[in-house]
């Protein structure tokens, strides 16, 4: 019998005036071997230089990592899409050949999630770049590949059949719990995703590049909650789930002395259309067990 050849990988890479930081995206990801490199520099002003041997693309706008992920997975010919933030980089030698034999041996997995470092090699906290509840500080749970109920954006992998089959991320969310809204729609349509902490990255948080920051932060993270409750939770679920964001929030804004973004922005979670299409008990009960994002 002949041995079926390993699914293709695509790395995909946004990019925002950070050149300096990209080229050490890429340096990390140069003994991979990828079916193709992909960069979308999204309105850089003055624009990034293309890089050699990457298939350059430009975006007069800055579209959010929604819109500029799914233009990438449009673009992209590889069987397996490798996200990277360009303030990111790829620690572990060998990457690419593990997920070709993850995805290969299971076909109903649609999402890898990597591990995130922070530059002191301490994970990053309390659960920002962990995908489950809590910090991940109790014995071994770090170190614990097990299936897992979102991913975090700076670096995972998602097969692209399955990306597209789900209609992409929602452009809408362009900033904040878009990785909760995707994953949610796989696990409705029966992909698994699975936490991978053997393929690291470590996250360098840039300061440039950014928009939609700082004081309007907590506006778009309530704003985007409404939007997620809305379209997947049961009424049940959802009404806590939107009571504890909104707290929380709110804390949040009124420390950053944004209130009235805030106010503004949770109205526009309420009143913009949705497609609602809530999960079944028996799946909300399984991604809470598993260390999902259900009631908070």
């Amino acid at each position: 019998m002949v041995a079926s050849a390993p699914p293709t990988l695509s790395l995909c890479i946004l990019c925002h005036d950070r050149p300096a930081e990209l080229l050490d995206a890429l340096a990390s990801v140069a003994d991979e071997p990828w079916h193709e490199v992909l960069v979308l520099d999204m309105a850089s002003d003055p624009p990034i230089s293309p890089v050699r041997g990457v298939e350059w693309l430009r975006s007069d706008e800055n579209v959010g990592v929604t819109g500029g992920r799914n233009q990438l997975a449009h673009r992209a010919t590889g069987e397996i899409l490798v996200f990277l933030d360009d303030d990111a980089v790829l620690l572990t030698p060998g990457a690419g050949q593990r997920l070709q034999a993850a995805f290969a041996d299971a076909t109903r997995l649609g999402v890898v999630a990597f591990r995130v470092r922070r530059p002191s090699g301490t994970g990053a906290g309390p659960s920002l770049e962990y995908p489950f509840r809590g910090s991940g500080t109790r014995s071994g749970a770090r170190d614990s590949a097990r299936p897992c109920a979102y991913f975090v954006g700076c670096g995972y992998a998602i097969r692209r059949d399955a990306q597209l089959a789900v209609g992409g991320y929602d452009d809408r969310f362009f900033y904040s719990t878009e990785e909760v809204d995707l994953s949610f729609r796989l696990l409705g349509d029966g992909w698994q995703l699975r936490y991978e902490p053997s393929i690291e990255v470590e996250h360098r948080p840039s300061t440039r590049g950014r928009s939609r920051t700082g004081s309007a932060v907590p506006g778009w993270r309530l704003r985007n909650r409404l939007l997620l409750a809305r379209a997947h939770l049961p009424l049940a679920v959802a009404m806590p789930h939107v009571a504890v964001w909104t707290a929380r929030t709110a804390l949040e804004a009124a420390r950053a002395r944004s209130v009235g973004t805030w106010w503004r922005l949770g109205r526009e979670g309420l009143s913009l259309p949705v497609r609602r299409r809530p999960l079944g008990w028996r799946l909300l009960l399984r991604i809470h067990r598993i260390g999902g994002r259900v009631l908070y």
